[in-house]
């Protein structure tokens, strides 16, 4: 194609010819991709000496899922008996797709090898008793929250508590950390007892977060745009969140609502207060410390009383504003005062 658009016997005509002959030679160095059946890369896979491991594995892996449940069984079959780094892939696979035709394989391995991955998918999916039995070994550094999460009901376990300290699963609080176990496990749980957790960690919550957060967990927070949304909310809080989780995995619908009157309480009582209709609608980076200290103190306040003799750190208030601050803050009030030739009356 590029020849015929050049004049021939002219010097960008030889530079071409010569452009089109180097890239023929290269274009048939390239061998056309190989779309190897399932079979023939299982092959390679398994066969350490044919020098195509690395090349077999990865191709494996990316039309692993693809596949049907009977090919996928073929993969991770090879996969659990090929290298340490194969291992660890076959078991994040089978921890979130069991299958119990592996019991026996994971099994061996587990006796084996005790991998810590593998011990992942023994207390999730294996017998209640098998882990009970396997306790010592299973027992180690962020295993203990699935742990009591399998063994919650086995007549010789019992959980303990400060153990929840060590690692965190769902919330980095031991009390949160507990309500998850007893979801996760179906569990009962005696009344109001969601709700104490809430509240408590409510309180800590508040001693711990004097200045305005710009991310909750993983999410961003922003409390200026929640008021001009008219949807403040204590459930934009993580632990919140993840405690009304909780409740619902625990059926407790009374508590539920309960927690979502008073959450409405507390949204009414701060977008009406007048320290907030007093500080108008711009804020500068002091008056975002203020107002997110008002709505610390608005949670507060309306805290049952046990609880709010848990918050340790007294936020002051801004000072209620009088009918004049309020009419210097809102022009448009002011000019109509004056347009009317109202007076303001003084109490």
């Amino acid at each position: 194609m590029l020849q015929k658009k050049l004049k021939r016997g002219s010097s960008k005509w030889s530079v071409g010819r010569k452009l089109c002959e180097e890239a023929s030679i290269v274009l048939n160095k390239i061998e056309p991709p190989r779309n190897e059946s399932i079979s023939v890369l299982l092959k390679d896979f398994i066969n350490k000496k044919g020098g195509r491991v690395a090349e077999s594995r990865i191709k494996l892996r990316d039309r692993f899922s693809k596949q049907s449940s009977q090919i996928q069984r073929k993969i991770l079959k090879a996969m659990l008996h090929a290298s340490k780094q194969d291992r660890i892939w076959a078991y994040n696979r089978l921890n979130y797709s069991w299958d119990g035709f592996f019991f026996e394989d994971v099994q061996d391995l587990w006796e084996q090898y005790h991998e810590k991955e593998c011990g992942t998918v023994v207390i999730k999916h294996f017998p209640k008793e098998y882990v009970y039995d396997n306790l010592s070994a299973l027992d180690i550094q962020g295993n203990y929250t699935n742990l009591c999460i399998k063994l919650i009901h086995h007549t010789k376990f019992q959980i303990d508590k400060e153990r929840l300290k060590e690692d965190f699963v769902f919330y980095d609080y031991p009390e949160v950390e507990y309500l998850y176990i007893l979801a996760k496990s179906k569990s009962k749980i005696e009344e109001g007892e969601a709700t104490h957790t809430l509240f408590n960690q409510m309180a800590v919550f508040i001693n711990t977060h004097d200045t305005p957060p710009k991310y909750l967990g993983n999410r961003s927070y922003n409390l200026e745009q929640q008021i001009e949304e008219m949807c403040v909310s204590t459930k934009h809080f993580d632990f919140v969140s993840g405690i009304l989780w909780c409740m619902g995995e625990l059926g407790l619908v009374d508590e539920l609502i309960a927690f979502e009157e008073w959450d409405n309480m507390v949204r009414i009582k701060f977008l009406g207060s007048e320290e907030l209709q007093y500080m108008g609608n711009a804020y500068s980076s002091e008056e975002e410390k203020e107002l997110w200290h008002l709505f610390l103190q608005t949670i507060t306040e309306c805290l049952p009383t046990e609880y709010q003799q848990l918050v340790q750190v007294k936020y002051s208030s801004t000072p209620k504003p009088t009918k004049e601050d309020l009419l210097n803050n809102n022009p448009a009030l002011n000019s109509l005062v004056e347009k009317l030739g109202l007076e303001i009356v003084r109490y």
